[in-house]
């Protein structure tokens, strides 16, 4: 799937996304980072600003955990509650429909793993569509903000995993330890060995008292394409049980 194609639906080799309503559509980032994140062996997970729901489809067709997709738009929690309701594991997904600060100030659950791609357009004007705005905006849910939810929520040996731009990424690594968290892991996404990184995922655990997690993280890359539309061998075996075609060279 190109980042490009903003179909009426998204369609996998054993769910459907239904996106019509969600003003953020699939993209093939989002993909990546749904494929590539290790939910194995969750049994609980959060995904923060689910939209359509990918996210969190993407984990229960690898995992056995009871997963909590939070989203404040009322139209696109709707949506991810069909794609929920209409995949094989409606009984695994719950939507909730909320500010996840809300959320996390009642939420007795930790979990073991966090997943979000969250509002990243920082200085941008701000977007006259509403739904487009709560999307894409983080003026609505700044990264401290985030930060201080993942702080609350996650368990003590869990990991949060975060899909950003580059200078937002960059941003959210140095101010963790404000919340007393450190990067585990950082992974840069490019279009093809042409092309410059320009989206990372991140992930976060909780600083260890009893344990040395200061040492330098090395910086990963993930590669999509040979050349679009044909996937590189790495993305080849990520979507390998998602995509319903696999192109390659």
């Amino acid at each position: 799937m190109s980042g490009r194609r903003r179909n009426s639906h998204f369609q996998c080799q054993q769910f459907t996304i239904e996106q019509s309503d969600c003003a953020m559509k699939v993209t093939t980032d989002a993909s990546v980072f749904g494929a590539f994140v290790p939910v194995e062996n969750a049994k609980t997970i959060l995904d923060i600003g689910t939209g359509t729901g990918i996210l969190s489809l993407f984990a229960a067709q690898r995992s056995l955990a009871t997963i909590d997709a939070i989203e404040i738009e009322p139209n696109a929690a709707q949506q991810a509650t069909l794609n929920a309701k209409n995949s094989p594991w409606p009984e695994c997904i719950n939507v909730i429909t909320n500010d996840v600060r809300d959320y996390a100030n009642q939420c007795p659950t930790r979990y073991d793993v966090i997943i979000t791609n969250p509002p990243f357009f920082t200085e941008s004007t701000q977007n006259p569509d509403t739904q487009k705005s709560l999307a894409r905006h983080n003026a609505h849910f700044p990264l401290h903000d985030l930060l201080g939810v993942i702080q609350q929520l996650l368990a003590t040996q869990g990991t949060a995993w975060i899909l950003l731009p580059l200078e937002e990424a960059n941003s959210c690594i140095s101010r963790a330890a404000n919340f007393g968290l450190t990067l585990k892991r950082h992974v840069l996404i490019r279009t093809s060995k042409q092309h410059s990184p320009h989206v990372a995922m991140i992930s976060l655990e909780h600083q260890q008292i009893d344990n040395q997690n200061n040492a330098e993280v090395p910086t990963e890359i993930f590669t999509v394409y040979t050349q679009h539309p044909y996937l590189s061998d790495e993305s080849a075996a990520l979507f390998r049980d998602y995509y319903t075609k696999i192109k390659q060279a």
